[in-house]
This record gives C-alpha cells, structure tokens and sequence, in this order.
C-alpha cells in the first residue's frame, strides 16, 4: 500500500465519520416546520369553512327577513342554518331594518389549532326589502 492509497483511505473515513449524524440533525430540524405548515393548512381550511357558512346563514336570514310573507323570522332562519352545516354561534344573529334594506350578521366562532388565528368570523348579507303594490297602484 502506497503513502497515498493510505492517505485517501484515512481521508475519507474522516470524512465519513464528520457526516454521522447529519441525517438525523436534518430530520430534526425539518419535521416540526412541516408539521407547523401542515397545522397552517388545517386551520386556513377551518377558518375558510367557518366564513362560508356565516356567509350562508347571513344570505338566508336576509333572504326571510326581505319577504313580505316571511313564515320564519330572520334570526331563526340564520340559527338553523348554522344548526344544519354544524358550525357554532359566537353570538345571537343580529338584524338591522333601514331605508328599505334589511341587513343579517351572523358571528361563528373558530375553532382553534394555531394560535395567532382569529377565535371568530363575522359575515353580513344585505337585502332590499320585497314592497307590496296592488295591481292598481301600478
């Protein structure tokens, strides 16, 4: 064995004894940003859940309270339709009456996995107001 042989075989395992380790330090460090990223998604996805049925529920309280001929009121159509999509209310509906418009706000609370979301979201429908004109007012 030659003076070189010998130095390009301590050579490289000095090297391969600098790499122990590396993988695991690697793992370490990568497998609780690709678990805070992948909470990131979930609780995006709740939250996005949660503003598309308050949205929901807004519109179809609105929708009731705009009818002349409304069989429900405002308030209880908002409530049943968060009841049926299986979220829950942060706060009772609220319903406002102005200058021909009814306006519905409906306030879900959020669940929670990450905590610098936000616990609420609060969404409102505005409808014009349905007017009853006999046929010979027209």
């Amino acid at each position: 064995m030659t003076i070189l042989q010998h130095v390009s075989m301590t050579n490289a395992r000095s090297s391969a004894r600098s790499d122990r380790g590396e993988a695991t330090t690697q793992l370490v460090i990568l497998t609780p940003l690709l678990v805070l990223l992948v909470f990131l998604g979930v609780q995006a996805a709740i939250y996005f859940h949660a503003a598309n049925v308050a949205s929901a529920a807004a519109a179809q309280g609105a929708a009731a309270a705009s009818s002349v001929s409304g069989s429900k009121s405002a308030i209880d159509v908002a409530q049943s339709t968060v009841t049926d999509l299986g979220s829950r209310l942060a706060q009772a509906p609220t319903l406002s009456v102005s200058a021909g418009y009814v306006s519905v706000s409906v306030s879900l609370s959020v669940p929670r996995i990450v905590p610098f979301f936000p616990s609420s979201v609060t969404r409102t429908a505005i409808e014009p107001r349905e007017r009853f004109v006999p046929e010979s007012s027209r």
